[in-house]
């Protein structure tokens, strides 16, 4: 019950973390004069976003755009009249100057929001202008206080599992690919592998994707110095893991065109079969590292010397590689629509 309790405030944190800062947050506004403390909040909902790298990004956008839109409409309004006319002549000026400043979209949308706000609010709450600019800026400090000091956003575990999910398929689709090989390579189970290899694309970048976001919460957690040594580690695999997805596809392409070539007889496919399912063996092992069960330092049991060119192949393996890299690119360059010149 405890262990639940724990993951709940750890993994779902976003949910117990804007509530807490939504209430101190306004209770700091109210404490500092404001006769608005909603707009600290406000912008706590706003800015606890789902990764630390996020939510000080959106915070100081957010408080940028404010001060800009604030300052800009409280020495103008006073001039112009409330009426949509002024209203849209003053939300084209201020845009169009953060356009020309070439600022971000989202200080755009703050300092319209702001020029809005105050343009409406100030004749009758003129203590409003100020109230929007503290308040804002408590309603950020508080959300990206809390957000990095108690269980900051941490996806390294949901990565591991995603890295470890890839590499048991990449492990599977390399026997699958050994058993192609010895049955002959039908063409028909040829365009089977493909499809599954797209699907096996998608899980790599999934993985990669969790392991930004884990990269992008630890950078502004000055605790988590251990956490970061995992992650170096976890960014070091990811690396082995797409060149091992790389080398398959490139594997599969060559078996392809070997096998029609009509030279691919069956001692061949004998051999490559074998050679591919020590690979899938190779990467089960390995895999045994990831998931907790070996360690970082992986020494793997004489595995990689049974997949070795012959001795009579050995100067020959260089220059065949070479050669087919420059068909290959030859082929791409040509094979496309050459109806477009």
């Amino acid at each position: 019950m405890f262990r639940k309790m724990m993951d709940f405030f750890k993994y779902k944190s976003v949910v117990w973390k804007i509530p807490l800062a939504a209430a101190l947050s306004w209770e700091l506004a109210k404490w500092a004069g404001s006769k608005h403390p909603y707009l600290a909040p406000l912008t706590v909902i706003l800015s606890i976003q789902l990764t630390v790298d996020k939510s000080i990004q959106f915070a100081w956008q957010r408080i940028l755009g404010t001060i800009a839109g604030v300052l800009f409409t409280a020495a103008i309004a006073p001039y112009l009249g409330l009426n949509g006319w002024s209203i849209g002549l003053l939300l084209l000026v201020g845009t169009l100057i953060v356009m020309w400043l070439k600022l971000d979209h989202a200080i755009l949308v703050q300092v319209a929001l702001s020029i809005l706000l105050v343009m409406y609010f100030q004749s009758k709450m003129p203590a409003y202008s100020l109230d929007r600019i503290r308040d804002t800026m408590i309603g950020a400090i508080v959300a990206i206080l809390i957000h990095v000091m108690i269980f900051p956003p941490d996806s390294l575990h949901k990565a591991k599992k995603k890295m470890i999910h890839f590499a048991d398929h990449l492990s599977n689709h390399f026997m699958n690919t050994a058993l192609w090989v010895k049955d002959g390579c039908s063409s028909n189970e040829a365009q089977s592998l493909q499809t599954r290899l797209q699907t096996l694309f998608h899980e790599l970048h999934q993985a990669t994707t969790v392991l930004d976001k884990a990269e992008q919460s630890l950078r502004y957690n000055v605790l988590a110095r251990k956490k970061r040594n995992t992650l170096k580690d976890l960014t070091q695999h990811i690396h082995q893991l797409r060149s091992g997805y790389a080398n398959l596809v490139d594997m599969i392409r060559v078996l392809v065109k070997w096998s029609e070539s009509g030279h691919f007889g069956k001692e061949d496919q004998r051999i490559w079969s074998d050679h591919l399912n020590t690979l899938a063996e190779l990467i089960k092992e390995w895999t045994g590292m990831l998931n907790g069960t070996g360690t970082n330092i992986w020494v793997p049991n004489g595995t990689p010397s049974r997949v070795k060119a012959p001795a009579h192949m050995e100067n020959d393996k260089y220059p065949l590689a070479l050669y087919m890299n420059a068909e290959q690119i030859f082929q791409d360059l040509t094979s496309g629509d050459r109806g477009t010149a």
